[in-house]
């Protein structure tokens, strides 16, 4: 099992030092509010690849076994699993393939799944990549689930929210305002009540 590791680890190593790249250039971008090129966006599918990847290994050889109910946890990693590619599914179906990778900012999109989400394929990965933590019962997918949801936690509030809010302004703060960062029910913008009154 000492190869299981040494490939674990590799992937990581390798995610982690993709991760500062991909971040740092995407901070630049958004800096200059400008748009990803192809290559960092293949970057960054790389550099997610060689994160999930590990999930899926370590799932399939129960690194980390948790003392769970295996026909439990199985059928409920597969709800998990067909819930979050439903989720991504919506989400995509919204926007168009450019938009979605941040190839094209020219609208935003605030109908269907993202009145109840703004980040629907980031909350669709994650009861992915959770699915399948639980399905394998690995609790090392587990944390490596858990530091996904804090890495795209922390992108969206300290880089994506603040250039969203840079690009279409008031527009976006009233969709931030009513709309959950990842999911739960629409509400009622204040800031659109008081446009509506003046």
């Amino acid at each position: 099992m000492n190869w299981l590791y040494m490939l674990l680890g590799v992937s990581l190593a390798i995610w982690v030092l993709l991760s500062m790249y991909v971040f740092s250039e995407i901070k630049r971008v958004y800096d200059k509010a400008g748009l990803f090129s192809k290559k960092l966006l293949n970057v960054w599918l790389v550099m997610w690849a060689f994160h999930h990847l590990p999930i899926i290994i370590s799932s399939f050889y129960g690194v980390w076994l948790l003392p769970l109910n295996k026909t439990g946890t199985l059928l409920g990693g597969l709800l998990m699993i067909g819930a979050g590619f439903i989720i991504v599914a919506v989400g995509m179906r919204e926007l168009s393939i450019r938009r979605s990778c941040g190839e094209d900012t020219s609208k935003l999109v605030t109908t269907s799944i993202y009145r109840y989400s703004r980040n629907p394929q980031f909350v669709g990965w994650f009861l992915i990549l959770l699915g399948i933590s639980l399905a394998g019962r690995s609790g090392f997918a587990l944390m490596l689930t858990a530091v996904f949801a804090i890495v795209i936690h922390l992108y969206t509030i300290k880089l994506e929210e603040p250039y969203l809010e840079r690009i279409f302004g008031d527009e976006y703060l009233r969709y931030k305002e009513s709309s959950p960062r990842y999911f739960g029910f629409p509400k009622k913008s204040h800031r659109g009540a008081s446009n509506e009154a003046e």
